[in-house]
């Protein structure tokens, strides 16, 4: 079990690092996709009560570090977006969403 957890939080790391550079990319429906993915590798990595070694504990620091740079800019760009002259503003100022604005990170 040592060895799929390892390789499942490999996996949701990498899939964090993709999604940060996607973030800083501003490719926020791509982000928007892949969360349900990782969020399961990450579930599938802890469904055991085994303790955590030091590679788990790196390896979740590291999405954790990962999490703060997407969540960070995600806040820039919601504040962009609510910015007064935005392009992305509406009618009498109000905000205009895209359709999937649903982001766990905001």
């Amino acid at each position: 079990m040592i060895a799929s957890r390892h390789q499942l939080l490999d996996d949701a790391l990498d899939m964090s690092r993709r999604m940060a550079s996607l973030g800083d990319a501003g490719e926020w429906d791509a982000v928007i996709e892949l969360e349900p993915e990782r969020r399961n590798l990450l579930e599938r990595a802890f469904a055991t009560h085994a303790p955590a070694d030091e590679i788990v504990a790196e390896r979740v620091r590291a999405i954790l570090d990962l999490d703060k740079r997407l969540m960070a800019r995600s806040i820039e760009a919601r504040d962009r977006i609510a910015e007064p002259g935005s392009d992305q503003q509406g009618p009498q100022g109000r905000q205009r969403l895209p359709v999937r604005t649903r982001l766990s990170y905001l």
